[in-house]
C-alpha cells in the first residue's frame, strides 16, 4: 500500500512538471492558475537555467523517482534495500531542491505559483515516506505478494493515465495568455497612444498631448483625478488631454463595469462628468451606484441603462487596455507627455515641467529650466469642454488624423520623443515597478502587510511599548483629523522616506477609513514598502477601520 502511494505521488509530480514544462516551452502558451503569481514566475529570471527550463529537471527527477518505486517492487531483498536507499537519497534532494524554489518564489520573485507550490509538497510526501521506509521498512514480501503490489502499481499507472491525459486536454486548452513583451520601438506607436474616437478636452490640434491610462476603483487615480481636473483648467487649448480606459480586472473586480458606465455616459455628451462622478464615489462601485452617479450628472435613464445592459461599451474599453498593455502600461495612472511615458505617479508640478518643454521645443524655443513654467499658461478657469477626436478622413492615416505633427520633435537630450518609446530597459515603463505608489496588479503577487479591524487592535494598544500610528494621507486632510500621537507621513513620499519610521516598534499604517482598503490602498502600499526593505513581518500592520473606524469606536 505504501509504495503505491510512493508511485501516485510520482505520477502526480510527473503530471504537475509536464504541465509547466508544456508552459514554459511556449511564451504563448496560456496557463490556467489559481491566484496571481503564475506568469510572474513564468516570465521570471529565474524560470530558466542555462536555458533549461525549470520544469524540465522536475520531469527528469520525478520520472526517475517512479523507476525506483517500481525497480524497489521488483527487485529481491538483497537489492531492494539498497533501491530504497537510493529512492530516500533522491527525494532528498529533489525536497532540497523544492526548498530553494519556495524561497525564489517568496523571497526573490515575489510571487506564488500554485504549480510550483504542488511540486513542491508532492515532492515533500515522497521524500517523508521515502525515508520512512528505510528507517520502518515493510517485511520483504513472498513472490505472491511482490507480484500484487507490481499489479496494484500498473493498475495506479493505468488510472493516471485515463484521467491525466483529457485532464492535460482540458488545461492545455483552458487558461490566460501571458502579459505580452515590451514592444519596441517601432511597435509602440502613436495609434495605440491616441485613437480618432479617443476621448479628449482642448484643442485637438495642439501641439503637445497629454494622454492618461486610469482604472476608476484605483485608489490613486482617484487622488490623482483633482490633480488632471487642474492640468486640463491650467493649460486649456494648449494642450489635448487624452483619457484612455485601463482597468485592473484581477485586482478590482468592478473596474470594468466602471469604465463601461463612462463610456455610456459618453454616448450622452457627458463623459467628463462621468468621470469626476465615478471618481468621486470609488466606494460605492455597485450597479446601483453607477445608476445613482448617471442621474446625478443628468443622464438619461432609460439610454444609460440599456447600454450598460447590451454590454455596448465592452468592445471599447477592451480596445483601451490592449491598447495600454501595447505600449507596456502595467499600472495605474499611467501618464504619456507627448509620446514619453513619465516615471512614476507624477504631481502637478512634474507634469507641468515636462508640457513646458515640449511646448517650448514645439514653438522652437529653448527648453525651459526644470523649473515649472507657468507664464504662458493661461488663468484657471473651467476645465475645457468634453470633445472626441474627429474621423479619421478618407485618405488620412490614423496617426495623421489624431497627432498632426510633421515629425517627431526633438526632445532636449536630443532623441525624438517617439523613439525613446521602448528604449528604456526591461521596457517601457519598467520604472513602475516598485515603485510603491502606483496601482498595478503586480502588487496582489508581493508580500502583503497584515490587516487588523478595531476589534484586533485594542489589545495592541494595551501593548508596553504603544504602536506608531501612520498616517498616509495628504497633510491637508492629516491636519483635518488624526490619530492622537499619529505622524504623517504621505504615501507619495514613502519611497523616499520609508527608512525614517523605526524597525525596533509596531508600525500601523491607516487613512480615512471611508475606501475599500484595496490591494492598491495608500496603507497597504506603504506596508509593502516596509517589508520590501527588510521591516519583520509581524511589526507592519494595516488598520483597515482607519480614522472613521477609531473614531467610531471611542478609543
Amino acid at each position: 500500500m505504501r509504495k503505491s502511494i510512493l508511485f501516485l505521488l510520482a505520477l502526480l509530480g510527473l503530471f504537475d512538471s509536464l504541465y509547466l514544462l508544456w508552459i514554459y516551452t511556449s511564451p504563448t502558451r496560456t496557463m490556467v492558475c489559481l491566484g496571481t503569481g503564475c506568469d510572474t514566475v513564468r516570465l521570471s529570471n529565474y524560470s530558466h537555467i542555462h536555458g533549461i527550463p525549470m520544469p524540465l529537471i522536475g520531469v527528469a527527477g520525478y520520472v526517475l523517482i517512479a523507476l525506483l518505486i517500481l525497480a524497489e517492487s521488483l527487485a529481491p531483498a538483497a537489492v531492494s534495500l539498497e533501491v530504497g536507499y537510493a529512492l530516500a537519497a533522491v527525494t532528498g534532494l529533489g525536497f532540497l531542491y523544492s526548498v530553494y524554489l519556495e524561497y525564489l518564489q517568496g523571497l526573490v520573485i515575489h510571487a506564488w505559483c500554485a504549480w510550483c507550490i504542488t511540486s513542491g509538497v508532492v515532492m515533500t510526501a515522497l521524500c517523508a515516506l521515502a525515508f520512512y521506509q528505510v528507517l520502518r521498512p515493510d517485511p520483504q514480501p513472498d513472490p505472491p505478494a511482490q507480484l500484487g503490489q507490481v499489479r496494484a502499481q500498473f493498475t495506479v499507472g493505468v488510472l493516471a493515465l485515463l484521467i491525466g491525459v483529457p485532464a492535460f486536454y482540458e488545461l492545455a486548452t483552458h487558461g490566460e495568455a501571458p502579459p505580452p513583451p515590451p514592444p519596441s520601438a517601432n511597435e509602440a506607436t502613436a495609434e495605440k497612444l491616441v485613437r480618432p474616437d479617443s476621448h479628449f478636452a482642448g484643442d485637438p490640434n495642439a501641439a503637445v498631448t497629454v494622454v492618461e491610462f486610469g482604472d476608476f476603483e484605483c485608489p490613486v487615480c482617484g487622488r490623482e483625478e483633482p490633480m488632471t481636473r487642474e492640468l486640463r483648467a491650467k493649460y486649456g487649448h494648449q494642450i489635448r488631454f487624452v483619457f484612455r480606459q485601463f482597468p485592473l480586472i484581477h485586482t478590482h473586480k468592478f473596474s470594468a463595469r466602471m469604465a463601461e458606465a463612462s463610456e455610456c455616459a459618453a454616448e450622452q455628451g457627458k463623459f467628463w462628468e462621468a468621470v469626476e462622478r465615478i471618481y468621486a464615489n470609488q466606494d460605492d462601485a455597485s450597479e446601483e451606484g453607477l445608476k445613482r452617479d448617471a442621474a446625478a450628472i443628468g443622464l438619461d435613464a432609460d439610454k444609460f441603462n440599456q447600454c450598460m445592459a447590451r454590454g455596448a461599451a465592452t468592445a471599447r474599453v477592451n480596445r483601451d487596455r490592449e491598447d495600454g498593455l501595447a505600449l507596456g502600461v502595467v499600472a495605474t495612472p499611467t501618464f504619456f507627455v507627448g509620446r514619453h511615458p513619465v516615471d512614476d505617479v507624477p504631481d502637478l508640478a512634474e507634469l507641468s515641467r515636462l508640457i513646458d518643454e515640449d511646448l517650448a521645443v514645439a514653438k522652437g524655443a529653448p527648453s525651459p529650466a526644470s523649473a515649472p513654467q507657468t507664464s504662458g499658461a493661461p488663468p484657471a478657469a473651467a476645465a475645457p469642454p468634453t470633445a472626441s477626436a474627429p474621423a479619421t478622413p478618407k485618405g488620412t492615416s490614423k496617426t495623421e488624423a489624431t497627432t498632426p505633427q510633421p515629425a517627431p520633435a526633438t526632445t532636449p537630450s536630443g532623441t525624438s520623443s517617439f523613439g525613446s518609446l521602448g528604449s528604456a530597459p526591461g521596457g517601457i515603463l519598467s520604472t513602475f515597478q516598485g515603485n510603491g505608489v502606483a496601482c498595478s496588479e503586480a502588487e496582489a503577487a508581493e508580500k502583503q502587510p497584515t490587516q487588523i479591524d478595531t476589534e484586533q487592535l485594542r489589545p495592541l494598544l494595551a501593548a508596553k511599548v504603544p504602536p506608531l500610528f501612520v498616517d498616509v494621507r495628504s497633510p491637508k486632510d492629516f491636519a483635518a483629523g488624526q490619530i492622537p500621537g499619529a505622524i504623517n507621513l504621505p504615501i507619495d513620499d514613502m519611497p523616499k522616506r520609508w527608512d525614517t519610521l523605526p524597525k525596533d516598534r509596531l508600525i500601523i499604517f491607516y487613512e480615512s477609513g471611508k475606501s475599500s482598503g484595496d490591494i492598491c490602498a495608500s496603507s497597504r502600499a506603504a506596508g509593502r514598502i516596509l517589508l520590501k526593505h527588510g521591516y519583520a513581518f509581524d511589526q507592519v500592520k494595516v488598520y483597515k477601520d482607519g480614522l472613521a473606524g477609531w473614531q467610531k469606536a471611542g478609543l
